[in-house]
């Protein structure tokens, strides 16, 4: 399974994720940085990726994008990344299997949400 950084998440949060068995992408590893919501998820889909974010934006892509996305907001204030490691961690291993299909995983402190996209 691919992840796909955006570039708001800290960088720490890529060992978390290879830590975890999976494979993990930044933006810059593209050469990518500051292009817009839509191109992340443009590339996300390319790449087979699911996108991971703290930016609250991306649950409001364009239709025809969150038909085809699968995306993990971290709402998570203030942003710590020790805590997004931990939150993130522990997420993955539970929901991991569910994120197969287009999706929005909301991971915050107190709750998990899973929207499955039809």
């Amino acid at each position: 399974m691919n992840f796909l950084l955006d570039e708001n998440v800290p960088l720490s949060i890529k060992d978390v994720i290879r830590d975890l068995g999976f494979n993990v992408f930044t933006l810059h590893d593209f050469n990518m940085l500051g292009i817009q919501n839509g191109e992340v998820a443009k590339l996300a889909l390319k790449e087979k990726a699911i996108i991971i974010t703290l930016d609250s934006d991306f649950l409001q892509l364009n239709k025809s994008l969150q038909k085809k996305s699968r995306i993990i907001y971290i709402k998570i204030h203030p942003r710590d990344p020790k805590k997004i490691r931990e939150l993130l961690h522990n997420s993955l291993k539970n929901y991991v299997s569910k994120l197969s299909a287009p999706c929005k995983l909301i991971i915050s402190e107190d709750d998990i949400t899973l929207d499955e996209i039809k």
